[in-house]
């Protein structure tokens, strides 16, 4: 059975975060919603997770909106790795320290293996703010039935400016899209038991 806490809020919602993984030290969460949408980077170039223009807005605006002080002391900082994903078809990146990053490909396959424990639906607001999510919506008439969209992973796809997307039906589309597109967000993160 799937648990869940209640840690943040945003845009006025307390967030919901999956528990994928428990320490006694600590437990890896993904929010169970996908929380708003954004662009991997705002130009369709090489880029990475590292570079990318995501990874600063979670670790800087994202991380001061959603979590009071008390809550950002129990947010670790992580040394996240991408390996090489021979599956996905993705190449390995660089080392980030960072408090909330995005689940890679190799991630996904160990703490959600089966599509439909992947699947999330998008919060009322990430939708009202964002086009891309509003034509998601409203042209795929499968989404009606699912409610459930796509979104981001941190593994590039098959060419230096693609990254991996969640399709909303929990399968992955290993040549990614490319970083300028609006896609869902699920944040990931390491929150201290202590």
């Amino acid at each position: 059975m799937e648990q869940t806490i209640k840690f943040g809020s945003y845009a006025g919602v307390p967030v919901e975060w999956k528990i994928l993984h428990r320490t006694q030290e600590k437990l890896l969460l993904l929010s169970r919603y996908i929380l708003d949408a954004k662009r991997m980077f705002p130009d369709c170039i090489y880029t990475s997770w590292e570079r990318s223009t995501l990874r600063k807005w979670l670790n800087q605006e994202f991380f001061q909106e959603v979590f009071s002080p008390e809550e950002q002391k129990r947010i670790l900082v992580t040394d996240v790795f991408t390996p090489d994903c021979r599956d996905f078809g993705s190449y390995g990146e660089n080392h980030t320290d960072d408090k909330l990053f995005l689940l890679s490909a190799e991630e996904l396959g160990c703490y959600l293996p089966k599509p439909e424990s992947r699947t999330a639906p998008a919060e009322p607001h990430a939708v009202a703010y964002s086009q891309d999510l509003q034509d998601f919506v409203n042209l795929l008439p499968f989404y009606q039935e699912r409610k459930n969209c796509w979104w981001w992973l941190r593994s590039t796809g098959d060419e230096p400016n693609n990254f991996g997307v969640v399709w909303s039906d929990g399968s992955v589309f290993a040549l990614g899209h490319y970083a300028n597109y609006e896609r869902g967000i699920r944040p990931a993160m390491y929150l201290s038991l202590k």
